[in-house]
């Protein structure tokens, strides 16, 4: 026997409904009290037949029944218009059969002496349930569908979780920092279902300033990777919140680590997120003339980020390869992938031009010195060239020379036979006088 209200008639409908509701899975997966699920249960099984007042006005009282639970299981919020005196008799109606759900609409929809931080919209929407709760209750004329119970089902689902007394957004943020804090949470723990009740806690407007507290937590427990090699980094943040939250929140997030400047930093840890950010054409000139050049550790990596996508125009890529070139001394690529997008792009060509062809590694003290990790990556990383071979034989005959770039290519040398079995052979082609600590 179906447990239904007398009064509640099961309606023929010839709306087909699916054996698992959306409403039934997602509560399923939360960790709603015995009550709560039981009241929500008895809603699937009336809407399941069609008994779409029974089903809303059990919907609404397990909604109601929740934010019940919310503020007796709260603390007195710290405000001047919540005396112990208002707070104590708030939570003696809520235990009280007669005055409970009275209690909890009274609270909802107070916005003069709120305990609750919302915003109006829900105010207003929680009036408006309470009236089809009641068309319901006392079986007035209005038209009850299964549309309706859909759309409490939806209100419910968006803004549960923003309905605290403290508000929404610091019930997440707390949580956020018990899951940072290692002694109470492991390390290495998914973030995953944190992330996911963002869109549920946050309002858009309030998106800004929950990012902010949101990295100063990250910040706080050495989980930012610009502070520590930890294994957690903002960068799964963002991955996860562009993977588990609407659209609008993924844009929220890149614009604040765009207006943190925090960007480049997500691209040298997570190249292939470099598409998040829509860059200009301008923009991305900015990045590789001056802001990688004032972040050279993970200049390299971005570089080829931007390069690899296809952002910088084809007629400025040789500029840009030559500009790299002339700015970013005593680093060299260090990645496969980097290296294959430098290759691709010329940037070989243009260390060869340049150092080789042009200097014959001579300028030893302001061109060569500085550049020595950048020449050894060319030479380790590129088919040597005759003219890449001599350059460095002659280089060892010549009393002042890079002594850097000579313990680079000995070191490169020692480890790494093949190249050096490459350099011999040309050398011994062509005449070239093998220098003895390339031997």
């Amino acid at each position: 026997m179906l447990r239904v209200f007398d009064n509640f008639p099961i309606q023929t409908a010839s709306y087909q409904t699916p054996m698992k509701l959306f409403f039934e899975e997602w509560a399923g997966q939360q960790r709603f009290s015995n009550n709560v699920s039981s009241l929500f249960g008895e809603s699937f099984i009336c809407y399941k037949n069609g008994a779409y007042r029974a089903a809303l006005m059990f919907s609404y009282l397990g909604f109601f029944t929740v934010v019940k639970e919310v503020i007796i299981k709260s603390t007195k919020p710290n405000l001047p218009y919540v005396p112990q005196s208002r707070w104590d008799k708030i939570i003696s109606d809520l235990r009280k059969d007669e005055h409970w759900e009275r209690a909890v609409f009274e609270e909802l929809v107070n916005s003069s002496a709120a305990i609750f931080n919302i915003n109006e919209d829900i105010r207003q929407q929680v009036r408006y349930w309470k009236d089809r709760r009641n068309d319901c209750a006392h079986f007035k004329s209005n038209n009850i569908d299964y549309y309706h119970v859909d759309a409490l089902w939806s209100f419910i689902k968006s803004n549960i979780y923003k309905i605290t007394v403290e508000g929404g957004k610091e019930t997440l943020l707390e949580k956020f920092r018990r899951h940072f804090d290692e002694s109470i949470t492991p390390p290495n723990s998914d973030i995953t279902p944190l992330v996911k009740l963002i869109d549920e806690s946050v309002v858009l407007a309030d998106m800004e300033s929950f990012w902010i507290e949101l990295f100063s937590i990250l910040e706080e427990y050495n989980s930012f990777p610009s502070f520590n090699t930890g294994s957690f980094g903002f960068e799964y943040l963002v991955e996860s919140v562009m993977k588990n939250c609407n659209s609008n929140t993924g844009e929220t997030i890149i614009d604040f680590v765009r207006k943190s400047e925090l960007d480049l930093e997500l691209i040298y840890k997570s190249p292939d997120k470099i598409n998040y950010f829509n860059y200009t054409s301008s923009e991305v000139r900015e990045i590789w003339r001056n802001r990688i050049i004032e972040n050279k550790y993970m200049g390299f990596i971005v570089y080829g980020a931007l390069l690899r996508n296809r952002l910088i125009p084809y007629n400025e890529i040789e500029e840009a390869n030559k500009h790299i070139f002339y700015h970013f001394d005593d680093y060299r690529p260090t990645d496969e992938s980097t290296h294959m997008a430098l290759s691709a792009n010329g940037f070989g060509d243009v260390i060869f031009k340049i150092a080789i062809e042009q200097d014959k590694l001579k300028t030893w003290y302001s061109l060569i010195q500085p550049r020595a990790d950048m020449i050894a990556y060319y030479v380790e990383n590129y088919s040597l060239k005759l003219e890449t071979v001599k350059a460095i034989c002659d280089m060892y005959t010549r009393e002042k020379y890079s002594r850097w770039l000579g313990e680079r290519l000995e070191k490169m040398f020692r480890n790494n036979p093949t190249k050096k079995q490459e350099f011999h052979a040309i050398a011994s082609e062509n005449g070239f006088t093998i220098p003895s600590k390339l031997m």
